[in-house]
């Protein structure tokens, strides 16, 4: 049974906090609507036209936004041309999730202390569940979705569909009806008009034991979140996950945590390899890079890279001190023009103070930097030799002295 006291009492913790409203225009979130407008939250309409039913869609934007008119609720539409996303490929319902939480999280993003509230109710959570079972999740599938979770709300999650209903007539709660949930093509309709009504006939408490478990995998969920926070927050800090660490951790705590560094779980056998493999193997997936230290996997956002600034300056006199990001040439040395670049292999240097040559990598690996600095390491060339490994090594052939009458500052920024 829904009333309004009981709903007061179970969210007024957040009555004085901006709250987003994710509405359609359908019975769940108008019921949602009225709840929080007869409890005085301050909250914000949001609706997405996603353009897919034509005059319909029109209909509902229209109908949503001249309902929070005559309320005074402030009023935000999302214009989406998802058909023509569909022709690059890709399933609608997954597509059409993707573009309002991508919504929802670009505004929370710009307003921390907000929340969104969802209208899912019991019903949803249920056919969430037979869907999840389908596509073999994990955990945190079976674990559907959250009554709270970070800055998103779902007040209606232990309430039924029927139980909605009820609270909408008794409230004349006006809506609009969406018929694309009656139709029995994707398959979230398929569950709910077809086959969980059918399971429901020979297994009558159904639903009560769906809800028990989908508790329990919660429960295991939120034990597991815990146990990876710790990691998680020193990865995120360092970009370094411990081989010590790692080494001990479980692998259903393993697969929660690159589930969280947004990685998906199936490259945790991949992981278990590089981590048996030499310094300096990486793998990448899901925009992440990997790398295999002496101690610990880097793990860093692939970036393109982007070569720094090379800025050349006639001067007439060596500094007293010198940094690891300039270096002072003879201009009357330097053979051809000045390049740089990053290093590859079989490049060599005559470093000041070392008799013949040394390679690149001898030089990078000797300074005992990271995979992924040594491969992102920069060489200033001229037209015959290197010059310069920045931040390591200075060539002897062009360095410029007292004696020199062109000097060259070059800097890199």
């Amino acid at each position: 049974m829904i009333n309004t006291f009981d709903f007061l009492e179970q969210w007024k913790a957040y009555q004085s906090k901006p709250i987003y409203l994710g509405c359609s225009g359908g019975v769940d979130s108008m019921v949602l609507f009225h709840l929080l407008r007869e409890n005085n939250f301050k909250f914000t309409v949001l609706h997405v036209n996603y353009q897919l039913r034509g005059a319909d869609s029109e209909g509902d934007e229209k109908w949503v936004k001249e309902t929070c008119e005559r309320f005074d609720i402030p009023f935000k539409v999302r214009k989406v041309d998802t058909p023509q996303l569909l022709q690059e490929g890709g399933n609608l319902q997954e597509l059409t999730r993707k573009i309002r939480y991508a919504w929802f999280q670009e505004l929370l993003d710009q307003n921390p202390d907000s929340l969104v509230a969802l209208a899912h109710h019991q019903d949803d959570q249920i056919e969430t569940f037979f869907q999840h079972i389908a596509r073999k999740s994990g955990i945190i599938g079976m674990a559907c979705m959250l009554y709270e979770h970070e800055h998103f709300i779902r007040p209606l999650l232990l309430h039924s569909k029927t139980e909605i209903l009820a609270y909408a007539k008794e409230n004349q709660v006006e809506w609009r009806e969406d018929i694309s949930n009656s139709q029995s093509k994707y398959t979230r309709n398929k569950l709910r008009n077809i086959l969980i009504p059918e399971m429901e006939k020979s297994v009558p408490n159904l639903s009560e034991a769906v809800i028990t478990l989908v508790k329990a995998f919660q429960q295991t969920q939120l034990f597991l979140e815990s146990e990876a926070a710790e990691t998680i927050q020193k990865i995120r800090t360092s970009n370094q996950w411990e081989f010590e660490n790692f080494d001990i951790t479980s692998e259903v705590i393993q697969v929660e945590i690159l589930r969280q560094l947004g990685i998906r779980a199936s490259i945790l056998f991949e992981l278990q390899k590089l981590r048996k493999t030499q310094k300096g193997r990486k793998i990448s997936i899901d925009g992440m890079e990997i790398w295999k230290e002496n101690s610990h996997f880097g793990i860093y956002p692939i970036s393109d890279f982007v070569l720094p600034k090379l800025e050349i300056t006639e001067v007439n006199e060596l500094p007293n001190a010198f940094s690891k990001n300039t270096l002072y040439l003879d201009g009357n040395k330097i053979k051809g023009k000045l390049k740089l670049r990053k290093w590859e292999k079989g490049d060599q240097i005559q470093a000041l103070g070392v008799n013949g040559s040394t390679l690149i990598s001898k030089v990078l690996t000797g300074a005992q930097i990271s995979s992924r600095e040594k491969e992102n390491a920069l060489v200033l060339c001229d037209d015959e030799s290197v010059l310069w490994c920045v931040g390591h090594k200075v060539s002897s052939l062009a360095i410029a002295d007292e004696q020199s009458s062109l000097i060259l500052e070059v800097r890199v920024d």
